[in-house]
């Protein structure tokens, strides 16, 4: 069996074939170019094929495959002499992609993103956290040290593009940074101005005709459709100013597919995709676009009965009912009657804002978390948590609450926090720029645990709120009630202690 978690692996066969699911889709396609590429950069090739009962006709993955000088084969069954099978953005035994025939002795490996529906094993790498296949062999890439051309990147990028509703359901880090990367501008505009068809506008057309309010989220049903479509939908509808937040979906083979926008800081879309997802498939996004998935198993196993209408509508119901809105200095939250804790002796790490960029300077501070958007100056500093977590912090609170060690802080996470210049798209790691920190005694909060579910809009952004589920702690400082935040259970009961009064 071949372990494929490093691709130098795969370079001892001979004979390698690279499937497509059927019908492939942009990022199916693009995401088993770029490794072909790779294989051809290191002396070993591939062939790229797909399969099903129907060829591509899309003109978008038409254009696609001309304009990259793409070599994909239509084919009914393997070469004979296939030693290696990679199936890219399906898994060979699942539904999406027919099971070609190995001969005796061949081996086959899996580079997926969806959920998993095959056994897992070295042969066997499947991201469901990322939001593209493409994402996943850019990531697998890098550490090769593959230098990425003008046209692998393209190809990259508009595989991670088609598959997040053009940008608007990037989550995990990685997608984000994939997002960045120096494309052809040109091919990507052309490869987006013709997404659809005259039959697929009578879709977005029908769609909108099939509009439900509840409150000021607009709900439309579109036709079984491309996933790109949803997202032209939705645009349309979060034009309408009677609508604060639209959702967008279709029914699919295996699922209901959802599109969603927002234009109210109350309704975070990416928040509002992962709530509505939650248990029963993957939602994502940014601030005020997103997307997701919602099995019609999952729907089945948790509402026995119920339509997979109803529960999209149901959810909704719920999301409308879930949360508290409390805002920095504007709410009627009494923090002086809350406990007091006192944070705990526990190292984390600190930088200067203006070390990393010079003041002044609009950044994005990238984390697992999220984004967070503020300006660099020389009385801001970063704090580094214990989970990875990134925030700002004014340095006389930072000189009051902890002291400084002049040593530097190195603790390495899943993802490594980087720092994004917003105007030159320059990008740092923040681990460089850190040093340690450990609390003080005088580090004091006031801090209840929530019993419902709130958003807080803090000090730092007012634009974005930050969601605290039931069991996390509602946080001010105990010097400055305006200044309050959520801070995660787990995260909470390893850094807090109770503090006499």
């Amino acid at each position: 069996m071949v372990d494929i978690s490093s691709l130098q692996n795969i370079t001892r066969f001979k004979s390698i074939v690279i499937q497509c699911h059927d019908i492939p889709d942009a990022d199916a396609i693009c995401s088993g170019f770029a490794l072909q590429c790779w294989l051809r950069s290191v002396g070993s090739d591939a062939t790229l094929v797909y399969s099903g009962n129907a060829q591509i006709t899309k003109p978008s993955l038409l254009m696609l495959l001309d304009m990259l000088d793409i070599e994909l084969h239509y084919v009914e069954e393997l070469p004979s002499e296939t030693d290696l099978l990679i199936t890219v953005d399906c898994q060979r035994g699942a539904g999406n992609v027919r099971t070609l025939a190995l001969s005796e002795g061949a081996e086959f490996a899996v580079l997926d993103h969806h959920y998993c529906e095959i056994e897992e094993g070295p042969n066997v790498i499947i991201r469901s956290t990322l939001a593209s296949c493409a994402t996943l062999i850019w990531d697998m890439l890098v550490k090769e040290g593959f230098q990425l051309d003008r046209r692998v990147a393209t190809a990259l990028y508009y595989g991670l593009f088609t598959d997040t509703n053009g940008l608007s359901e990037l989550n995990h880090p990685l997608d984000r940074d994939l997002a960045e990367l120096a494309v052809d501008n040109g091919l990507i505009r052309r490869l987006k101005d013709a997404a659809i068809t005259v039959e697929e506008l009578d879709i977005i057309g029908i769609a909108m005709s099939r509009r439900i309010m509840r409150q000021d989220i607009g709900i439309f049903r579109a036709d079984p459709c491309d996933a790109n479509l949803l997202g032209f939908t939705s645009d349309i509808a979060r034009q309408v100013a009677q609508i604060d937040c639209c959702l967008v979906y279709s029914r699919q083979k295996f699922g209901l597919k959802l599109s969603v926008r927002s234009s109210a800081r109350e309704y975070m879309a990416s928040e509002f995709a992962a709530f509505l997802c939650e248990g029963a498939g993957s939602g994502g996004g940014n601030l005020d676009k997103a997307g997701g998935f919602i099995s019609l198993d999952k729907i089945t196993e948790l509402r026995p009965g119920l339509e997979p209408e109803e529960y999209l509508m149901l959810r909704v119901e719920e999301y409308l009912e879930y949360y508290d809105l409390i805002y920095s200095g504007d709410n009627d939250v009494d923090f002086a009657a809350m406990p007091l804790f006192r944070k705990l002796p526990y190292p984390v790490g600190y930088a200067d804002c203006s070390d990393i960029f010079p003041p002044k300077t609009k950044i994005t501070i990238r984390t697992l978390e999220g984004d967070v958007d503020t300006v660099t100056d020389d009385d801001i500093c970063l704090m580094i948590g214990i989970q990875g977590e990134v925030y700002p912090i004014k340095r006389d609170r930072l000189n009051r609450s902890y002291n400084l060690v002049d040593e530097p802080y190195r603790e390495e996470r899943e993802y490594t926090p980087v720092i994004l210049n917003r105007i030159t798209g320059e990008r740092k790691e923040i681990l460089p720029f850190a040093r340690v920190c450990v609390p003080t005694d005088s580090k004091l909060v006031r801090a209840k645990r929530l019993t419902k579910a709130a958003k807080v809009f803090t000090v730092w952004d007012t634009d974005k709120y930050y969601q605290g589920n039931v069991g996390d702690f509602l946080v001010a400082n105990d010097d400055d009630h305006d200044d309050c935040y959520i801070v995660r259970s787990d995260i909470f009961e390893k850094t807090y202690e109770g503090a006499e009064t």
